[in-house]
C-alpha cells in the first residue's frame, strides 16, 4: 500500500464518528481521485459495517412488511454492496445532487436501502 494510500485510510477512519454522506463520497473522489484503491476499502469496510446493521435491525420485521428479501442463495460481499452503492448513486444522481444543492446531506443508510430495494425487491406487496 503507497504512503498516499495509507493517509487516506487514517484520514478516513478518524472521520468515522460521523455517518459518510454522498456529498463526502463525492469530495472524497474529487480529492483522491475516482479509482483510488484506499476509498474504495474504506467505503466497503463502512457498507459493511452499516449493511450489519441495517438486516439487525430488519431482523424482526415480519416477513410481509419487509423493505427488501435477499434470495438465501445470494451472498451478500463488501464488493456488492459497494456496486449496489454505486450503481443507486447513478440511478438517483438527479435527485441527490438536488438534495445536495439544498444542502441536504444525503447518508449511506439511505443510498443502501434504497439499493436494496430496487436490487431486492419483495414479492409480498
Amino acid at each position: 500500500m503507497t504512503r498516499t494510500a495509507v493517509a487516506l485510510v487514517f484520514i478516513l477512519a478518524g472521520n468515522a464518528h460521523a455517518a459518510l454522506t454522498v456529498d463526502g463520497y463525492y469530495e472524497m473522489r474529487e480529492k483522491h481521485g475516482k479509482d483510488n484503491a484506499a476509498i474504495d476499502l474504506q467505503v466497503r469496510m463502512y457498507l459493511d459495517g452499516l449493511l450489519d446493521g441495517l438486516f439487525m435491525a430488519s431482523s424482526d420485521v415480519p416477513e410481509n412488511k419487509k423493505s427488501w428479501c435477499i434470495p438465501d442463495d445470494q451472498q451478500m460481499t463488501d464488493e456488492l454492496a459497494l456496486k449496489l452503492f454505486q450503481k443507486e448513486l447513478k440511478a438517483r444522481a438527479a435527485e441527490y445532487q438536488e438534495f445536495s444543492e439544498l444542502g441536504i446531506q444525503v447518508p449511506f443508510s439511505l443510498v443502501m436501502v434504497d439499493a436494496l430495494q430496487r436490487a431486492f425487491p419483495c414479492n409480498n406487496k
